[in-house]
């Protein structure tokens, strides 16, 4: 069974996301503070973090540091970013904070346990987002992330 951690202070959008994917065959552990789920990953090994945008750390830092932070901890360990303010792709990879995706609330949870199912079975530098989006004009200036999209894209076709 794979352990998703997800880090959130809103207690009925993490109540609601975590009973969905528990019914889905997943352990989740919820933790409602950055110190939390730092001591969730010391103690077990997680597939994959969720962390909302708005979280707020100890030190005033937001979902995005933690993000960083976990990504250069536990580089084999997806991490997502879910909120209500919409992220674009640009605004993910301008954020460099090395994300495998996007949720946005309020959830669809057919469509993010679907979502959650296909970042635990891919690479973590998937960055595939939620949603399908024009593209950011990053990959003329970084040939090297359109060939993880087409890589990742033919992942998904062959699926």
């Amino acid at each position: 069974m794979m352990t998703i951690l997800l880090v959130d202070v809103v207690d009925a959008d993490a109540a609601i996301l975590a009973s969905a994917l528990r019914v889905e065959g997943f352990d989740v552990i919820v933790a409602k503070t950055a110190k939390d789920a730092r001591e969730v990953l010391t103690a077990q090994p997680v597939a994959l973090t969720i962390i909302d945008l708005m979280l707020r750390t100890e030190g005033g830092a937001n979902g995005l540091e933690l993000a960083r932070e976990l990504r250069l901890g536990y580089p084999a360990m997806r991490v997502l970013l879910t909120s209500s303010y919409h992220l674009s792709e640009r605004q993910l990879e301008r954020a460099d904070c090395g994300v495998s995706g996007f949720i946005p609330k309020p959830y669809d949870l057919r469509e993010v346990v679907e979502f959650v199912r296909t970042k635990v079975s891919a690479p973590p530098s998937s960055r595939r987002l939620w949603c399908a989006e024009p593209g950011s004009g990053i990959s003329a200036r970084f040939p090297h992330i359109e060939t993880l999209r087409t890589a990742s894209a033919d992942d998904d076709r062959r699926r």
